[in-house]
């Protein structure tokens, strides 16, 4: 049940709503025709015609990975687990990516796990290659080693990695004053194949490894728009691992989306320097005619600040106040991670999904909170302090002031750590 297409006129996305019921728009996967429907038990969503061929690929590949970080965690409770990383030394983006507190051996600094799926070719020799001269070890993972029948798999064995020690080695002179990683590795994809672990038989054809690297490989990045889609044709409560997979692409969307704040940022900065007063970052939201509520969190140039959360109904208003300091920007960011996730999950959630959707309770400085999927489209925030509760309604619409929130607020917090 797609939830993101692409307008064939300008190949931006389009979501349900925003199409009308006679318009084709265009799937990002396999770039055939989409129409939109919805029905009384179900939300509006995209669909191809009947007996289309489509696999969805973009959705089966998020579902491996997912399904990746999940065991790896288990396999790994101790180390940090991210999707889609960028290393510091190594510039490729894995799909996920283990990163120990400390190199260790044989696997040096972490673990980079490929994850590949139908037709999708990387040049085995220069990836791994280039992540074991960066002291990092390497897992590739293919459909043979998921449990299940594709695509609705439910676990994977995971093999042991190729580590660092002996791969990572170099062998012999080099030929030239500037190798490939391979070359300077001195190893071949027949060597990675054959140290495959768990490797079987006819499961890499040498074939769908090109002998030369991808132009594009390590160039720039797909459109931030096209992951975010990735995520929506596969966001499923049922799947596992997929609650890290978000909150970990939208704990990236937060940190790039301060880059658009930081004149805003260092303008205020200039201003309380000189003065010995707050500042603050409001939001509010909506919910309907009477009835609204805002977040507001005020900041000094050096020191705690404090969070108001205000609601007002029929003219009247209520509010809770508490104190937060640069130590609680990570609860704050937790908090906005949790609920935002939810808030997908509404999106295209049947009843038996909800039924099994938890509430995420946790604690943000004084308040305890609460964060529960309610009805359609509807998520319910409940905050408590020693004397009193409130309750707060939040709507799929309400993420990205969310996100515009925790970013300017980050970003406030991130250049008081610097000095600047």
């Amino acid at each position: 049940m797609p939830f993101i297409a692409v307008d064939p006129a300008d190949k931006r996305p389009r979501i349900p709503i925003g199409v009308g019921d006679d318009e084709e728009v265009q799937c990002p996967v396999c770039n055939d025709p989409l129409r939109v429907r919805e029905g009384s038990s179900t939300a509006r969503h995209f669909y191809h015609p009947p007996d289309h061929s489509c696999s969805g690929e973009s959705a089966l590949h998020l579902r491996m990975k997912s399904i990746a970080v999940e065991k790896l965690k288990d396999e790994y409770p101790n180390a940090s687990i991210d999707v889609e990383f960028i290393t510091d030394d190594i510039p490729r983006r894995a799909d996920v990516f283990v990163e120990f507190e400390q190199p260790q051996f044989p696997f040096g600094k972490g673990i980079a796990v490929e994850v590949q799926y139908r037709n999708e070719q990387k040049n085995l020799t220069e990836t791994t290659a280039s992540y074991l001269t960066g002291d990092i070890s390497v897992i590739w993972l293919f459909e043979e080693n998921y449990v299940g029948t594709r695509p609705e798999y439910e676990d994977v064995e995971l093999p042991d990695p190729i580590p660092v020690w002996p791969y990572g080695i170099p062998h012999g002179e080099l030929s030239s004053p500037d190798p490939s990683a391979g070359g300077y590795l001195g190893i071949t994809e027949a060597d990675l194949i054959a140290a495959l672990p768990n490797h079987i038989d006819d499961q890499v054809s040498l074939a769908e490894f090109p002998s030369e690297s991808d132009e594009g490989e390590e160039s720039d990045d797909l459109p931030e728009w096209t992951r975010e889609k990735e995520l929506h044709l596969n966001l499923s409560l049922g799947s596992p691992g997929v609650r890290e997979v978000y909150k970990s692409w939208l704990d990236g969307k937060i940190q790039s989306k301060g880059s658009e704040h930081q004149d805003e940022i260092e303008e205020r900065r200039e201003i309380l320097e000189l003065e010995d007063r707050f500042t603050y970052f409001p939001e509010r939201f909506s919910k309907g005619s009477g009835e609204t509520f805002e977040f507001s969190i005020g900041v000094r140039h050096a020191g705690s600040g404090q969070f108001t959360v205000r609601k007002f109904v029929d003219g009247i208003e209520r509010e809770l106040v508490f104190p937060v300091s640069d130590d609680e920007i990570d609860s704050f960011t937790e908090f906005v991670l949790e609920l935002c996730y939810t808030l997908e999950c509404t999106r295209g959630s049947t009843s038996k999904e909800k039924e099994v959707n938890q509430p995420i309770e946790s604690n943000l400085s004084t308040l305890s909170y609460a964060v529960s999927q309610t009805g359609t489209e509807t998520v319910t925030v409940k905050l408590s302090s020693t004397t009193e509760t409130m309750n707060i309604e939040f709507f799929p619409q309400q993420i990205q002031p969310l996100v515009d929130l925790c970013a300017k607020v980050r970003l406030w917090y991130d250049y008081s750590d610097t000095g600047a």
